[in-house]
Formats: C-alpha cells, structure tokens, sequence
C-alpha cells in the first residue's frame, strides 16, 4: 500500500511542476499574461481552497475517497491538454491560461481534501511523520531530476514544442499516479450528514483555533511570496540558470531534512515540528533586505539552504498537524482548514499586491546599499510571520514538546556524553535546576490559563 502511494506522489509530482515556479511563469509568459495577471493566477491554488467547502457534501454521496480522489484529480489535471492545442496557434489569448488555471486548482483542492481523509484512515497517528518524510524526499528527488529535464527540454526545443513536450510528460505522470491509487484500499467512510459535520467541526475550537493560525499564515505568506521572484528577475536581473541551480540545492538539503523531521515528529510531536520551521522561516524573508546586485550569488544560496529546512518542516508538519487536532477522519475537518487557508490566502493576495504595486516604482540608496522599495515588503513580512507564531502555540496536541525543554534536553545528552563542562562542574546538575525552574514557570503560566479561560 505504502509503496503505491508513494508512487502516486512521485508521478503528482511530474504535473505539479508545470503549475508552479519556473514552469509556470514561462507558460503564463507564452499565452501572454502580463505582470498583474501572473500575480492574480498566483494567488489560485489558496484562493481555490475555499471550494473545499462543497467537498464533504461529494463525499457524503460517492463516499468512496479514492475512486472521488482519481476522479478529481483527472478533472483538474486533463484540461492541461487543452493548453497544448492552443500553443500551436501564434496569438494565444490569456483567458484560456487562465480558465485553464483555475479549473485544475479548484478541482485540485477537492482531490486533496479526499486524499487527505483517506490517508488519515490508512497511515497510523504514529507513523505519519516517517511515512510522509520518507514520501516527501522521493517528492524532492523527482521534482530535481523532473525540474532539470524540463528545463533542457524548453531550453533545447523552445516556443512550443518544449512547453508541449513538459505538459505530455505532466499527463503521463497523470495516468501512473490515477494507476498507483487504485492499488491502495479504498476504506469507506461512515458519515452523520455533511452539515451536521460541518458544524461539529466549528464548534470543535481546538480545530478551530488551528484553522484560525493557517488563515493568518496563509495571508502572511502571500502577501510577500510572489514577489521574490519578481525581485531577482525586474530588479536584480538574475540569470535563470542560477535560480535553477539554487533550486537543485534547495531540493537536495530538503530531502535530507525531510527525513529528518519525519523521525523528530515522530518523536516530539508534529507541532514542535511545526514551530521550530515557522521560527527559521521567520529570518528567512528580512534576509532579502540584503539582496542586490552585489550579494545575490551568496545571498541566494543562504536562502536555499535555509529554505530548505524551514520548509521542509512546514510542509511536512502543515499535512499531518489536521490529522492530528482532527477529532475524526471526515472530510468536513479538512474542507474547513482548506477553506480558512484560502481565505487567508486572498487577503494576502489583495493587500500584497496593492502594496507592492504602490513600492515598486520606489528605489534608493542607504549608506551605498541599493534598496528597492519592494524589499521593505520582505522585512516585513519576517515580523508578520514572527507575530502568528502564538496563535499556533494555542493549539492544543496530544505531543508537543516547548522549544526549551527541547534545548534542555539536548543538553542534557550532551552532559551526560561530557560534552559540557565548565571547572570541573557538570552541567547536568545546572540543567537539573534550570529545568526545575522552567517547569515550575511553565506550571503557574498553565494555572492562569485556567484561571482566565474557565
């Protein structure tokens, strides 16, 4: 079962690099889409989370989530040929990247929502972390190999045969995964009504407080993320061979941290997964205050590497922490956490575009450091992703171990290897002491919190 899943993900994974990044702002380039409507398709895959709402409601007639899952998925991914017809025709209209665009992402989010379910009801609570770990470092290692090969062949055969030649391997990875998911056990789901559901699941306020959290992260990360590329290709004219060259090493580190905070979820809990890489990403975007032409080759690396890390645990985390809160397997849970994140993402969209296009035309010196208005944008947005942090924290896991006592405990091992000390004092026994202290903190902080809330 596990096998074929992970084979559905690696053959997913030969589409989706069509419909993000370099891939896609070529193809959007090619029908035409100029810089306002690249933004606005951008902003699609969040904004289509909000359809996930009627997700439950599919579900509850065809309860059978694999069979709705290929059906979905052969809905979203199929209009792409389309796309092919009309890239032999010289004058491409906009309008049809775009219809075709938004098609894929809405249908996209309800083969999500049903995969998700399913997944929940197949993959043990404490084997998830492993398991998706494990499949995200295959997901890594052919979006490389399947990145670069589609790079050659744009490179090579250009205007439209390239482009048409990465969309027939996209819809050939299409009819392996749809193949893959039928080899895995399609667990049928007993449902109570999806409206009854629905508002069993607003009134779960654990969920909802991480419902909540995704909104505003969702809206903090898309207020600045479509602009960084737009900085290193407007402002910093940065070459695209070596976007692609730092994206290969963005992908080797994450296959490597992907397996490792697999085991550490596992561990320590899917939320300590989860802060630990909002607090790194959270350095990541200020750092872009220092990208200009001078810095970039550097800078650009540093953001891979530490990219890679904050993101993998993300990714990882953002997919298994709804399984986790979740009280049940029903699709109304995750519709709901789709639905908060695409409105999230839509406000984010809508502000940063407004802003950005208010910074762009803005660009100066500070002490002999060229500045560009839209880098104000990234500082930021490093503070907007530091300030949800709390709202995380609020959730409440059945494992989460506080950033602290992770240091303490690490520690800990070290001095127990002798790895610390200092005139001849382990610093076991000071570990000992401040852990006392920090519980007795964290114990009279959790007293308030009752005191405050009930």
């Amino acid at each position: 079962m596990r096998l074929y899943l992970n084979l559905e993900g690696i053959a997913s994974t030969l589409y989706s690099i069509i419909i993000q990044g370099a891939i896609f702002t070529g193809l959007a380039l090619a029908f035409n889409l100029d810089e306002f409507l690249i933004g606005v398709s951008a902003s699609f895959p969040m904004i289509a989370q909000v359809f996930q709402v009627i997700s439950p409601v599919i579900i509850k007639k065809f309860p059978k989530r694999r069979f709705m899952t290929n059906v979905f998925n052969l809905l979203s991914r199929s209009p792409w040929i389309l796309l092919m017809i009309f890239l032999l025709f010289p004058n491409r209209n906009p309008a049809v990247f775009i219809t075709v665009f938004a098609i894929s992402q809405i249908f996209g989010t309800l083969a999500g929502n049903a995969w998700t379910s399913l997944v929940r009801d197949l993959i043990p609570e404490k084997e998830r972390g492993s398991f998706f770990g494990k499949r995200n470092v295959y997901i890594s290692l052919t979006t490389l190999v399947a990145f670069y090969g589609y790079s050659l062949l744009i490179e090579k055969f250009k205007d439209p045969l390239g482009y048409e030649l990465v969309i027939a391997a996209g819809m050939l990875g299409m009819l392996i995964s749809l193949w893959s998911l039928r080899k895995v056990p399609d667990v049928p789901i007993k449902s109570s009504g999806a409206l009854v559901e629905t508002k069993l699941v607003l009134q779960d306020f654990n969920f909802m407080r991480l419902c909540i959290f995704y909104l505003m992260w969702n809206a903090v990360i898309a207020f600045s993320s479509p602009f960084f590329s737009f900085h290193l290709l407007k402002n910093l004219n940065v070459p695209f061979s070596y976007i692609g060259f730092t994206t290969v090493i963005n992908s080797v580190v994450a296959m490597i941290f992907y397996g490792f905070w697999g085991k550490f979820s596992d561990r320590h809990g899917h939320k300590t997964t989860a802060v630990l890489g909002v607090f790194i990403a959270c350095f990541i975007s200020p750092l872009w205050i220092l990208m200009n032409q001078a810095t970039w080759r550097y800078m650009m690396l540093i953001d891979a590497v530490m990219s890679a890390i904050a993101w993998s645990a993300i990714n990882l985390s953002f997919l298994t922490l709804p399984m986790e809160v979740a009280s049940s397997s029903s699709p109304a849970y995750f519709a709901i956490y789709s639905v908060f994140g695409g409105i999230g993402g839509l406000i984010g969209s809508l502000v940063g575009g407004a802003v950005a296009k208010i910074l762009s035309s803005l660009s100066f010196n500070i002490l002999g450091i060229p500045i560009f208005g839209i880098q104000f944008m990234f500082l930021a947005a490093g503070f907007l992703r530091a300030s949800v942090l709390r709202f995380l924290l609020r959730v409440r896991t059945k494992r989460y171990v506080p950033a602290i006592r992770l240091a303490i405990n690490t520690l800990s091992h070290l001095s127990r290897n002798n790895a610390f000390r200092t005139n001849g004092v382990n610093m076991y026994d000071l570990r000992r002491v401040i852990r006392k202290k920090i519980e007795s903190r964290l114990e009279e902080d959790k007293r308030w919190r009752v005191r405050r809330w009930w």
